[in-house]
């Protein structure tokens, strides 16, 4: 019996609490926005957009099939220029043609099936009436100069892969953006729950006052002016609760609809809003921003782009000079059987050479290409000193934002001395009411002041990370 009841106790010790409350913090948070949100699926689907936007080029090297079958009917009865009266025509034919990319060939291949019915005007009538054709033909081509190697026909699709990188880049950008917004959401969720429980301390200590303050004038020791002084700042402390409590809720509110969390409308922000964090130098932290800033990336991609896009232009201001091969085997014949004995082949091989005299429109384009890049690396040196500017101001303000909170910290403990003074000389009979509340009000204000100069420098501090691009990190 008594191993029952030890079995029965520890099972209810391990079983949690179902009124407990839970806690989250800015990494969880974050980490559930990017799970639920929407918007995150929204980016990397135009990742997947760039993707197949880059696949639709291979289709340049597909296999093309043709075919082009006719049937035909003439009648030349009341014409003179004519050998015939009448002739019926009837024709399958197709073609496979293909590009190769890593040469830059054209290969094609045909072949025809006829048969033509014909009604000879007596002056012919020693032709045969009835004829069966074979064609099979059979061509390649072979680029020398330009587009040598397929460098042409695989431009679009290598250009593509830039767009791709930087569709990603963009992406990752825009996500670290949402979760800056996000994270500023919930610094602000947690101002607003240490707010409220300053205002609870604040209605706390003007409850325990108004109790004194009472009981002093029930046994007339004060007046009854001191007791409405202090109901009123009892009525304006429980004001500023309420006024909390549903700020509060409203903040916990939107945040559990964005992150898609219900668990958040019972959960509490748990964030050290009074700790201070150690950051890197500032000139290790420029130092790196060639290597780490996202942004800069995204400009080597398009400059590497441009480069590539200026290699194709230059190799279209080439001659085009191609090597053309081709063999042909053809037979007809009145019978549609040995019309297939097909013995009389042909061959050829020629050059075939075109050059625009001028070529002032691939001149121009590489001239533009060229100011392009200049520009590119312009645009690229001037987002590298915003960078750098905006990263010098924050750590500058974080820095002095620190030196703040260390005198709001003096100025807090300033006002609670001052209010134990002022309650002490109340008690004693020499000091007023008014003088207590007020103190009072400072000490809160002290400790709001301070709460909110905290909240300022954590958003700095995520400021900071974004631009760093070490908010989308989640350790």
């Amino acid at each position: 019996m008594r191993m029952f009841m030890f079995i029965i106790v520890a099972l209810v010790l391990c079983v949690p609490l179902s009124g407990a409350t839970q806690t989250v913090s800015l990494e969880q948070f974050l980490s559930t926005v990017m799970q639920n949100h929407p918007f995150f699926e929204q980016e990397s689907l135009s990742v997947n957009i760039s993707v197949e936007s880059q696949r639709r080029y291979l289709g340049d090297k597909d296999w093309i099939i043709e075919s082009s079958p006719f049937i035909s009917y003439e009648n030349r009865t009341g014409l003179f220029n004519t050998t015939y009266d009448e002739l019926s025509q009837l024709q399958i034919n197709g073609s496979l043609q293909k590009k190769f990319w890593q040469t830059g060939g054209r290969l094609s291949a045909s072949y025809s099936s006829a048969y033509a019915d014909q009604e000879y005007r007596a002056l012919y009538s020693g032709n045969p009436s009835e004829l069966f054709r074979q064609q099979l033909s059979l061509t390649y081509s072979h680029p020398l100069l330009r587009n040598k190697s397929g460098v042409l026909d695989r431009l679009e699709y290598e250009l593509a892969a830039y767009a791709i990188d930087f569709t990603e880049i963009r992406s990752t950008e825009n996500q670290e953006d949402f979760l800056l917004n996000m994270g500023y959401g919930f610094l602000d969720w947690v101002f607003l729950k240490e707010q409220l429980n300053i205002n609870e301390e604040r209605l706390r200590l003007a409850e325990e006052q108004l109790a004194s303050t009472r009981d002093k004038y029930d046994a007339h020791l004060i007046d009854k002016v001191d007791v409405l002084r202090q109901e009123d700042a009892q009525r304006i402390a429980k004001q500023n609760v309420v006024l909390s409590q549903s700020q509060v809720s409203a903040k916990q509110t939107e945040l559990s609809v964005l992150a898609q969390s219900p668990e958040l409308d019972e959960s509490q922000p748990e964030h050290d809003i009074y700790s201070m964090v150690a950051l890197e130098e500032v000139e290790q932290t420029i130092s790196q921003l060639d290597v780490d800033s996202r942004v800069l990336t995204a400009f080597n991609v398009l400059t590497d782009q441009l480069t590539l896009k200026m290699s194709g232009l230059s190799n279209q201001t080439r001659p085009q000079l191609d090597l053309n091969l081709g063999t042909m085997l053809i037979e007809d014949d009145e019978s549609y059987g040995k019309s297939f004995g097909v013995d009389n082949p042909s061959l050829f091989v020629g050059l075939q050479f075109t050059y625009p005299l001028g070529n002032h429109t691939s001149k121009a384009d590489i001239r533009k290409s060229e100011f392009e890049l200049l520009q590119l690396k312009a645009e690229r040196q001037t987002v590298f000193l915003s960078l750098e500017s905006s990263i010098r101001s924050i750590l500058i303000q974080i820095s002095e934002m620190e030196n703040v909170l260390a005198l709001n910290l003096t100025q807090i403990e300033s006002a609670r001395e001052r209010t134990l003074e002022e309650i002490k000389v109340y008690e004693q009979g020499r000091g007023d009411m008014t003088f207590v509340i007020q103190s009072q009000d400072n000490e809160a204000h002290a400790r709001l002041t301070h709460l909110q100069n905290a909240v300022v420098y954590h958003k700095l501090v995520i400021q900071y990370r974004a631009l760093r691009d070490k908010l989308l990190v989640i350790e």
